[in-house]
This record gives C-alpha cells, sequence and structure tokens, in this order.
C-alpha cells in the first residue's frame, strides 16, 4: 500500500481510538466559514425538528382529509395514503448529517484537465487506519472514527483501498459513511490489479463493500517498477477498465500512486492520469533524492498531487518495529505484491501501526505536514494512518482560508533533527521503493 500503511490482519490487534487533542469535545474548533449549515446550531438538531414538525403536520392533514371523506376505502385514499408514505420516506431520506462543511479547509485545484475544475480541501482521512479492525464486532469502532472525522474536524476527502487490512478498511469505512450525505464526500480508491480482468473484479468489489455506485477518483495503487506501468498502459491492462469505467459514470477520474520517481513521471507524462500520489516528504526530498522530479512533472502536465508520508521521519528496522507475517495468499493483494512483501520485508510501528516511523511530536509534526502542503503543486496531504495524529494537523489547517506559510527558520533545524534517519524512500537502490509495500 502507498500511503500512510496499516499490516495486513495477521498482525493488526484491536485497541481504543484516541482523538489527540479532541478528547474534550468542548475543546473541538468549529470551521469558520458555514455554507449549508444555519451557524450555531446542530446541523441533526435542525433536520431532526424540522422532519418532526413536517411529519406532524402531514399526519393532521391526513386525518382532517379521512375525516371529511365519508366514502369507503377506496382507490384515492389508497394513492393519498402512497402519497404519505412516499413523503414519509423522501423526508427521510434528506435527513442525513449535512457535515462535512465544504469550506472548512482551504480547499486547492486538484483534477483540472479537460476543463474541468475539481478543487480538492488539503487535508484527508487516512482509512488506512480502519484495517486495525478486523472483527466484524468492531465496525461501531469505525463508525465513531468516521463520524467524528466528518462532524467533529470536517474532513470529506477520504481514501481508502482493498490492500489495507486485506479487504478490511473498505469494508469498515463503507457503513461507516452511510449516514452522510455521499454528495459531500469525495472517496477515492485503489487497485493493486495490473490487468483489466483482475482490476474489474477489483473495482467491483469496492463499490460494493463502499456502498456506493461511483467514485470520485480510481487509482492504480503503489506503481513501482517498469512492468507495471508497461502492464497498466498495454493491451489488456488495468487502463482499459478504468477508462470504461469512467464511460459507465462509475469513477470520475484517473489516478495512480507510485513510490519510484521514474515510474511515477513515466505515468505521468503519459497523459492518460488526472492525478499522482506520491511521497513528498521533508527526509526524503532532502537526504534520498526523492520527490522534485515529480513535482516538476505534475505541473508541466496539469496532474493533481496527493503528497503521502508528509509525516513521515523515516524506516522502521528489526529493532525498532514488529515484523508483518505474510500469509500464503491474499483475498485482495495479487501474488506479485505478496510476493515483494517477502523479498522486501515490511516492518510496522509497534506504537501506531504504520508501516513507517511516523513524527509523534505533534509540533514537529505539523512542521512535516506544512512543509510538504507549501511545495508547488502540491494539492492535499494524507497523513500517518494512526488516529491519534489526526486532530492535531486538522487543528492547523481547519476553518483558514490558506494554507499557512512554511518557516523558512525552521529549515535548518529540521535539516538537524532528519540528518541521521533512514529516509522512507530513496534513490540508492532498488529497495528504495519498496518500504512500505
Amino acid at each position: 500500500p502507498n500511503e500512510p500503511q496499516s499490516p495486513s490482519p495477521h498482525c493488526t490487534m484491536t485497541m481504543t481510538i484516541n482523538y489527540g487533542s479532541c478528547d474534550d469535545q468542548n475543546q473541538i474548533k468549529p470551521a469558520k466559514r458555514i455554507s449549508e449549515e444555519t451557524e450555531g446550531e446542530n446541523p441533526r438538531t435542525v433536520t431532526v425538528s424540522v422532519l418532526a414538525v413536517f411529519l406532524l403536520t402531514t399526519v393532521i392533514l391526513f386525518i382532517v382529509h379521512i375525516r371529511h371523506t365519508p366514502a369507503p376505502l377506496g382507490n384515492t385514499q389508497f394513492v393519498d395514503i402512497a402519497l404519505l408514505t412516499s413523503a414519509i420516506m423522501a423526508t427521510t431520506s434528506v435527513s442525513k448529517s449535512v457535515a462535512p462543511d465544504p469550506n472548512a479547509y482551504p480547499r486547492r485545484p486538484f483534477i483540472t484537465k479537460d476543463g474541468r475544475n475539481i478543487t480538492l480541501p488539503v487535508l484527508g482521512f487516512p482509512s488506512v487506519a480502519l484495517a486495525q479492525y478486523p472483527n466484524p464486532a468492531d465496525q461501531s469502532i469505525a463508525n465513531e472514527a468516521v463520524r467524528h472525522a466528518i462532524e467533529d474536524l470536517q474532513i470529506s476527502y477520504f481514501d481508502v483501498a482493498p490492500e489495507y487490512g486485506d479487504g478490511v478498511a473498505q469494508e469498515r469505512l463503507g457503513p461507516a459513511l452511510e449516514p452522510f450525505d455521499r454528495k459531500r464526500i469525495f472517496l477515492a480508491a485503489k487497485t493493486m490489479y495490473r490487468d483489466s480482468i483482475g482490476s474489474a473484479k477489483d473495482l467491483a468489489n469496492t463499490l460494493k463493500a463502499l456502498k456506493t455506485d461511483h467514485l470520485d477518483l480510481y487509482q492504480f495503487h503503489s506503481i513501482s517498477t517498469e512492468r507495471d506501468v508497461e502492464q497498466i498502459l498495454g493491451e489488456g491492462g488495468a487502463m482499459e477498465t478504468f477508462l470504461n469505467a469512467k464511460m459507465e459514470g462509475k469513477i470520475r477520474a484517473i489516478g495512480f500512486s507510485a513510490h519510484s520517481e521514474p515510474m511515477a513521471v513515466r505515468m505521468i507524462e503519459s497523459g492518460m492520469v488526472d492525478t499522482c500520489m506520491f511521497p513528498i516528504n521533508f527526509a526524503a526530498y532532502h537526504y534520498g533524492g526523492v520527490g522534485q522530479k515529480v513535482l516538476t512533472a505534475a505541473i508541466e502536465n496539469n496532474v493533481g498531487i496527493i503528497a503521502l508520508k508528509s509525516g513521515a521521519r523515516g524506516r522502521l528496522t528489526t529493532e525498532n518495529g514488529e515484523a508483518v507475517h505474510v500469509p500464503k495468499a491474499f483475498a485482495h493483494i495479487p501474488e506479485f505484491k505478496r510476493q515483494e512483501m517477502i523479498d522486501y520485508p515490511v516492518v510496522t510501528s509497534k506504537v501506531h501501526h504504520t508501516w513507517y516511523e511516523p513524527e509523534d511530536d505533534p509540533v514537529e509534526l505539523n512542521r512535516l505536514v506544512l512543509w510538504s502542503l507549501n511545495q508547488p503543486g502540491v494539492t492535499a496531504v494524507l497523513p500517518p494512518g494512526s488516529l491519534g495524529l489526526l486532530d492535531g494537523i486538522s487543528d492547523m489547517l481547519r476553518g483558514k482560508n490558506q494554507v499557512p506559510k512554511f518557516e523558512n527558520k525552521d529549515m535548518q533545524h529540521m535539516m538537524e533533527r532528519y540528518n541521521d534517519i533512514v529516509p522512507i524512500f530513496h534513490n540508492r537502490s532498488i529497495s528504495g521503493t519498496k518500504v512500505s509495500t
């Protein structure tokens, strides 16, 4: 997987959600710009009140109608009952929470090819964190995590993949999103399959799991080799599935995620993608030599960039992390990727369950995120896949018109802080593209 990572179900554990700086709900900062809610009122309260008044009025009118209709129950009154039922159902269908506020975060251009002008909030939700809950009985935990993100933090951009927990993350995300208005959610997903048949099946499974009829963005997941690119773009490749799905309205845009800078540039320059997810990380950029070529190519080719691993310190080792057990087969991960996980062993954090070492000092973490967001061409960031780190980043960005500027005075401090770590990605060897697979 290519985003803030979570291990497979074979190495996961259930844990209690810690929302960091928002543990005290009275401390939560509301969005300053309210476009579709009544300021000062809880959207659920407003919706329920309107619903109650409407239903009461409808029932009274119906009773009056019955009392003034002496004829036996006939077709006309069957129609009245049907209309009443339809009205109740219609009212119930709009009773979903109006959160999130689409203007709660700064928005930036993201999908701009072919005359489109789709913008995106600068902060997404790392749905990979939901892979920590493989037991269906834990759905309520996932529900609360998503509710907190949408109602309290006003996050509207969600990214997920079948590879996260071998299907677990998307299975938890789908039901958790149901109470909310789909039109207010930007939903992105991925496939690791490189062929048309496998990717088509994967897309169908993902749509079913997420309980939706379309994705706002569908992405080729974790591109790192020439074979990946050639198979995707070649005859019978996954691009055929993507183009067909786009014509059918099942996906709205085409993107990819990558770890290899040369392969990312090739995909960008193919002219067939709208977006790119790539590690725009301070240490990888300055000490690994990774990132600048992708940013340049994206700007030149009008491709939107999501910054991955922005909150990462560096790689984990078997000394400070835990090795991931690789099973004999996965349900949602192709065999070539399973073999890659064996050839390039994955290590997870003992604290955060991410597949790299995240920066867990809140001040330093925000510095890393701001640095990434201030790089030319970057639209948004996906934070580390640890729910306890999300609130502090949200607090820094929520309610603002623009992303705060990165303080140049912090540059020297950060260069010294990350000087002795191994970057999560680097161009020194092939293994530099394989961590966090």
